[in-house]
């Protein structure tokens, strides 16, 4: 019996002996070592999406792992996504300041990025080391900017040409570099065609070749240097990824698809191919196909910045706000530093209406990139409209001084000084923009618009003759010659004028719904139509044709077809506020007051900034039955957003009248008054303002406008019986 008592013990022994080691297996440790081999093992296999998912392992165990933390950074650089790779890098470089490795790649990063400057501090301090390193002289020859600093690396170069380096491709590349960098060709050529004798199955010479032929526009060589490399590349390689967008560089799409699907089909995990095609795809505007593309990168990688990039400027086009803010918001949360997605980030926010939020991204975008030169227009463009005239001139005038070949700078300096009511300035800023670009149509046009603003109506229709000379199909000038046309209440020239314009720009929908306009002044409602639903066919994305129809109906109490036609654009574009607010209108003329607030309340879950509707929900609440403090919430909102809109001004004045706040409510009604001295309801709640706060003189001549107007407004009766009292 004791033998067995024995053998039980044993086996106990054995298996608590096992339930340790498996402990053990189990451990942080064990897991942290295996992952980092298994990490390893695939790098070197270059497997490298492989080695990127063990590595995060790792961290997720030991998150300030060295190892870990530098093969990320080399393992993302090797898949392209350079923006990652920067993060580990930057952080290896704090951890293993003598890694030299990681300090060369950190350089290749910058210099991708527009920092030559800091590419070079990489390349010295890894040269003070190793004086032989030829990525460390290509980094430097890359940094190298002016004819000093090329001189410089030359005779580094020239410095180990008594060393083994010349028998190497690179070394030739390098040169023929700094060659093309002195603006010697012939010599950069030479230098190309030498590395790919040194090293024939080597892709970079025919790469190189190819680029230096692209440049002197001899694309047939370009081609057959760009294929050579292909051939001699990897499937998935930049190689083959260059050669797509040559392809795309001289237009030819198809040929460009296909290379990238061939790509994608035999190199599915090479990320690079699938960011093309989705670029590719958005570029034609296929939003659908770039959407895949981008997916099947966040499948694999969910933090890809390119991939999320490109979803965020895909919801955008599709005006799919608030997806598209989310989408910049993780990319700026993962790449503060990057210009682009906080340009973007930018757009995002001024599509959703808050104009604060866009111009605090674009001065952040600027912050990192102060020569970017959308992001300076389009903060200066929202500066002139929010009223920061001044600091928006200022800053184009800088703009110009650096970059004088920037029209679109010179001519929103030009509306900047009319916005600053200095014509005769906008005026000579428009002549400087016809003497530096005598064949550009925005001269003239923006002369034009000066010398209106100085009531100067013939010269003005000469300028925009002039301009409409220059473009044919440019159509701010033709309609502005159509208003002086109008103005003059000579309506057959105005037509006569669109008319002739428009076989010029058969598929122009801006000369259709211009043509419309026309025919609604003439009172021809059909003809009219007719023109409207044509510019509606020609850009179903554009707003303006079913805003104007909608109009048309209206007046003409065709109201339900106005909605069904405002129906119809939002299926086109369900994110447009315009459309919806205009059905709000409508419901509201038609005395539908909850379908209305409906829409209005519709306008502002989609942006809770969005001042019309705000407005407009606030006179509802406040004249309709609604609730006295969402109605002030609401007229405040609206006023901080758009201080200097009269309508506004007059909502809020009377909503604090209605509330017993006179003196707050006449000074706004006062300043609306100002802008709107002939709407009689404005000139009524400004007389009940007056009459409360003691000045019956005001009071009577305000009451007396507002009872004397033909037009019927909400409370004329009531303007009548105060007026009378006050006689």
């Amino acid at each position: 019996m004791p033998r067995p008592v024995g053998l039980r013990s044993g086996a106990l022994l054995i298996i608590v002996m096992l339930s340790l080691l498996a402990g053990c297996a189990r451990s942080p440790e064990a897991k942290k070592a295996r992952h980092l081999e298994r990490g390893d093992r695939y790098f070197q296999q270059e497997k490298y999406r492989e080695a990127v998912l063990e590595y995060r392992n790792v961290l997720r165990i030991d998150t300030g792992n060295t190892q870990a933390i530098r093969q990320l950074g080399l393992a993302h650089y090797q898949l392209g996504e350079m923006g990652q790779a920067g993060r580990y890098l930057l952080r290896t470089q704090e951890l293993e300041p003598e890694n030299l490795e990681a300090r060369l790649k950190l350089g290749s990063l910058y210099l991708l990025g527009g920092r030559p400057e800091e590419a070079v501090q990489e390349a010295e301090f890894v040269l003070e080391r190793d004086p032989k390193s030829l990525e460390a002289l290509a980094l430097l020859a890359g940094g190298a900017q002016t004819p000093q600093q090329v001189e410089a690396a030359v005779r580094r170069l020239e410095a180990v040409k008594q060393t083994p380096l010349p028998e190497r491709a690179r070394f030739h590349l390098v040169l023929g570099g700094l060659y093309l960098k002195k603006g010697d060709a012939a010599a950069a050529e030479r230098a190309f065609l030498e590395a790919a004798v040194r090293e024939p199955k080597s892709v970079e010479p025919h790469l190189a070749l190819a680029s230096l032929y692209v440049a002197r526009r001899d694309t047939s060589r370009a081609e057959s240097e760009y294929k050579l490399a292909a051939q001699l590349a990897p499937v998935g390689s930049p190689a083959r990824v260059g050669l797509a967008d040559f392809y795309v560089s001289l237009g030819r799409r198809d040929e460009a698809r296909s290379t990238l699907t061939e790509i994608t089909a035999t190199a599915p995990d090479y990320l690079p191919a699938w960011r093309r095609l989705g670029e590719l795809a958005f570029a034609e505007r296929k939003f659908e196909e770039a959407g895949r593309a981008a997916a099947v990168i966040l499948k694999k990688n969910p933090s890809d910045l390119d991939a999320l990039f490109l979803t965020g400027r895909i919801h955008l086009a599709k005006r799919e706000t608030m997806l598209a803010i989310e989408d910049f918001r993780k990319v700026v949360s993962l790449e503060p530093k990057s210009a682009p997605a906080r340009h973007q980030f930018a757009l995002a926010h001024l599509q959703a209406g808050n104009v604060q939020l866009a111009r605090s991204e674009l001065r952040e975008t600027l912050k990192l990139a102060p020569s970017f030169l959308d992001a300076s227009l389009l903060l200066a463009q929202l500066d002139i409209q929010s009223g920061a005239v001044r600091p928006a001139i200022d800053d184009l005038e800088k703009l110009i001084a650096r970059r004088p070949d920037a029209l679109a700078a010179h001519a929103l300096l030009v509306t900047g000084h009319l916005a600053a009511r200095d014509p005769l300035r906008a005026a000579s800023t428009a002549r400087a923009l016809m003497k530096a670009a005598p064949r550009e149509p925005r001269g003239p046009y923006l002369l034009g618009v000066t010398l209106l603003a100085q009531g100067k109506r013939t010269e003005a229709g000469d300028e925009f003759a002039r301009a409409l000379t220059l473009s044919p199909g440019f159509v701010e000038p033709l309609s502005q010659l159509v208003s002086l046309d109008l103005a003059a209440r000579q309506s057959d020239v105005a037509l006569a004028r669109v008319t002739k314009q428009i076989p010029i720009v058969p598929g122009s929908a801006a000369h259709q719904m211009l043509l419309g306009q026309v025919h609604i002044a003439r009172n021809e409602s059909r003809a009219a139509e007719t023109a409207l639903l044509k510019a509606a066919e020609l850009d179903p994305r554009l707003t303006g044709p079913y805003l104007a129809l909608g109009q048309l109906y209206a007046q003409t109490g065709r109201h339900e077809e106005a909605l069904a036609k405002l129906t119809e654009a939002r299926r086109l574009n369900p994110q447009d506020l315009g459309l919806v607010m205009a059905s709000g209108i409508i419901h509201e003329l038609t005395g539908d007051i909850p379908k209305a607030r409906e829409a209005y309340e519709k306008v502002l879950a989609i942006n809770p900034r969005f001042a019309p509707a705000a407005n407009n929900l606030a006179w509802l609440h406040s004249e309709h039955g609604g609730e006295r403090e969402k109605a002030l919430a609401l007229a405040q909102t609206a006023k901080d957003v758009a201080p200097d809109d009269p309508r506004i001004s007059d909502t809020l004045g009377w909503i604090l009248y209605r509330r017993g706040t006179y003196q707050r409510a006449l000074a706004l009604l006062q300043e609306s008054a100002a802008k709107l001295p002939d709407n009689p309801q404005v000139q009524y709640h400004l007389g009940m303002a007056y009459a409360q706060t003691g000045n019956q003189v005001s009071a009577r001549k305000a009451l007396t406008a507002a009872v004397n107007s033909p037009v019927n407004f909400q409370g004329k009766e009531e303007a009548k019986k105060v007026l009378l009292s006050l006689q």
